[in-house]
């Protein structure tokens, strides 16, 4: 017995911790979701090794559960830059930076996502820029 209240208080603690950490919202209206790219512009050329500002807004009228952002490829879609946060908010500002170093023209897509729930629902908005050697 004496082994037992310790094992069961144990585990009560771990629960309340686990739910409050991550706890179910209201659903969010995918379509509710709104993501503006900011920076860098639709189209815009860079030349490597530009510092490029990525700047996003997203908004939302429920619970998101955080953000996203993905430089890749146009061509094969490797990807050259990732960052994401996990946070429970109605709106995320982006300010970020990177720098490209690649060795050739490239033209990229700038994906940022919007994380709508747990189980991996994302909402996203692409652009693509160039950046040229």
């Amino acid at each position: 017995m004496r082994v037992l209240i310790p094992f069961l208080i144990g585990a009560a603690m771990v629960w309340v911790i686990g739910i409050q950490a991550c706890h179910k919202h209201e659903k969010v209206d995918e379509s509710l979701v709104n993501i503006e790219i900011t920076s860098p512009s639709e189209g815009q050329s860079f030349k490597v090794n530009d510092n490029i500002l990525i700047r996003a807004n997203i908004t939302s009228t429920g619970i998101l559960h955080g953000w996203a952002v993905q430089i890749r490829q146009k061509g094969d879609n490797q990807i050259l830059f990732n960052q994401s946060v996990h946070d429970h908010k109605r709106s995320f500002n982006i300010d970020l930076s990177w720098k490209p170093n690649l060795t050739q023209s490239a033209e990229l897509i700038l994906e940022v996502f919007a994380q709508v729930e747990h189980d991996g629902k994302k909402v996203s908005k692409t652009i693509t820029f160039q950046v040229h050697s």
